[in-house]
């Protein structure tokens, strides 16, 4: 298994030199003790080091002053650097631990359900954002049925009369229902209708209309009835 403490691995060439202080030794050393994936890491880099022991020095001959300038500027370059290095390599190795881990990924994921709930309506095309325009569809066009025929219908606009009863708002899906029946009074043939958009008036119960919109049917165990689902727009007619 693949170790994560790729930061505290960067210790381990001044661990081989005895350039680290006692507390990082510590460190290093406990995390050897149980980290198969480091202690193999550790056995070659050791083994490179020990071959780099052997060969000889290489020291250049010519000395001069601007030489010896510009490689002690660049050795205080290089320290502020180490130390820059040391400072946030400390911060990242307190990141690296299980605990932080573990609450750095609960976060992620509330922060992904939070982005879920909050734009379920473009994720799962939630019924409440449809926009229906009734001026862009020619109402002439659709077929004109009674509420019985609907039954036989296989036409996906249709147009159907009759009387509003049991009119619903459903709050948490933004959408109005109501029973449009044959029968102005007692039971007989109906069809559910179901209004999407927030701009159309919704009719009053007892009201005679006529409904426009596509037909379905629901076939789920508890209703199996027809639908005008979505309603795209309402004529009220006279009783």
């Amino acid at each position: 298994m693949t170790c994560w403490h790729f930061r505290l691995r960067r210790k381990f060439v001044p661990y081989l030199e005895g350039e680290l202080q006692p507390r990082d030794v510590k460190r290093v050393e406990e995390h050897l003790l149980g980290c198969t994936w480091c202690r193999a890491v550790l056995v070659r880099l050791r083994a490179g080091h020990q071959m780099a022991q052997e060969l000889r020095q290489f020291r250049p001959d010519i000395e001069h002053p601007q030489f010896e300038a510009a490689m002690a500027g660049a050795g205080g370059t290089s320290f502020a650097r180490r130390a820059r290095s040391l400072t946030w390599g400390s911060w990242l190795d307190s990141l690296a631990t299980p605990r932080v881990v573990e609450v750095l990924t609960v976060l992620v994921v509330a922060q992904l359900a939070l982005l879920v709930l909050s734009n379920r309506s473009v994720l799962f095309g939630a019924r409440h954002r449809i926009a229906v325009k009734p001026v862009a569809l020619n109402w002439s066009e659709f077929r004109q049925l009674s509420i019985p025929e609907l039954k036989s219908n296989t036409q996906p606009h249709v147009a159907a009369e009759g009387f509003v009863s049991d009119v619903h708002t459903d709050e948490e899906e933004g959408t109005v229902h109501f029973k449009l029946a044959q029968n102005p009074q007692g039971p007989g043939p109906f069809v559910i209708c179901e209004i999407m958009s927030p701009q159309m008036e919704v009719p009053r119960e007892g009201s005679h209309v006529r409904v426009y919109g596509v037909a379905r049917y629901d076939a789920q165990t508890d209703r199996k009835w027809n639908e005008i689902n979505p309603v795209l727009n309402i004529a009220t007619l006279k009783q």
